[in-house]
């Protein structure tokens, strides 16, 4: 019972290393938000995580540490909700989901042993890789979501929600409702390419129940993406489904902390992912988590270098001590 306990736990860390952390609890609620979205969806995500963690424990133990943080599952999981969201769970996509995870898990065992931050880099990369070889090929045909039967548990939620509303005397609107939430929810949710309010409120919780600070610059993060996107002329349809927000949600977990100057970098952050997503898109390249993994490498290679240069010139400015006569 100890051994599958722990193997549940490390899967669903590795749900929740999709939002950077490192909870089961997180995953678990993640998971929950995926399904009440689409079911197929949460099949993928499953079927691409247990690949990723199952590729983990062949390597040697000295990897057991990133093995037990999740982080073998969730380049993987993330390319299971993928394929499934572009073409459906089939025998086709399910072998691609299976060719997919073990490429992105092997790609992450090689990061982790080369000490290399690479983020949800491998998702991005055989994401353009394998959906360009489908559709160049035509070997799959896209499909359209959300279906009513892989959403079989939005419409008793909707009701019940509404019914609690009436209870305490507030009278339901759906359009209003959504419009109050979308700028804090959609953002969350397309994390995890779920455009659903209830899954980004679920994702948001996740995060929450992990670590407050980093879900709150996420809300703050994801606002701001989609003021930013407003300047830049991008239809508001994109805006405000969190397409132009995610990225930038990523980027504000990545740097979320306590300190002064956490706000600055996440305020940069944002700032440009959401010109890197725009440059993409203009170039017909689909974003994916890509602005968010080379913003984070821009920063943390600046900061690095701020770093570096604040000591130098530290070490310059410093009086120097006069030696004991």
């Amino acid at each position: 019972m100890t051994k599958i306990k722990w193997f549940i736990q490390v899967n669903l860390r590795g749900i929740a290393q999709i939002m950077l952390q490192e909870k089961s609890l997180t995953g678990l609620i993640l998971l929950i938000g995926v399904l009440y979205s689409s079911w197929l969806m949460a099949i993928g995500l499953l079927v691409a995580n247990l690949i990723g963690t199952c590729i983990g424990l062949f390597f040697k133990k000295k990897y057991r540490v990133a093995l037990n943080q999740g982080l073998y599952g969730f380049n993987a999981a993330l390319l299971g909700i993928i394929i499934v969201y572009q073409y459906g769970l089939t025998g086709l996509s399910f072998v691609a989901i299976i060719i997919a995870s073990v490429l992105a898990t092997l790609m992450m065992h090689y990061a982790i042993v080369k000490k290399l931050e690479i983020f949800t880099f491998p998702f991005v990369v055989f994401s353009w890789i394998i959906v360009s070889l489908i559709n160049a090929g035509d070997i799959m045909p896209r499909v359209t979501h959300p279906t009513a039967a892989e959403n079989f548990l939005q419409e008793p939620t909707a009701e019940l929600f509404e019914e609690t509303l009436e209870l305490v005397g507030i009278e339901y609107d759906e359009d209003e409702i959504d419009e109050d939430l979308i700028f804090a929810t959609h953002g969350f949710g397309q994390v995890m390419f779920q455009g659903s309010v209830i899954a980004g409120v679920l994702f948001f919780l996740g995060v929450y129940v992990s670590r407050p600070v980093s879900a709150l610059y996420g809300i703050f993060a994801s606002i701001l993406a989609m003021t930013v996107s407003h300047l830049l002329n991008r239809p508001e349809t994109d805006a405000d489904t969190g397409m132009f927000s995610f990225n930038a949600v990523l980027c504000a977990l990545a740097f979320a902390g306590t300190g002064k100057q956490d706000g600055f970098w996440v305020v940069v952050a944002t700032i440009i992912t959401v010109i890197v997503d725009d440059f993409m898109i203009s170039i017909d390249v689909p974003p994916y988590t890509f602005p968010f993994v080379a913003t984070t490498w821009i920063l943390l290679i600046s900061r690095s270098g701020i770093s570096g240069i604040s000591k130098l010139l530290a070490s310059w400015f410093r009086p120097k001590r006069k030696p004991p006569p």
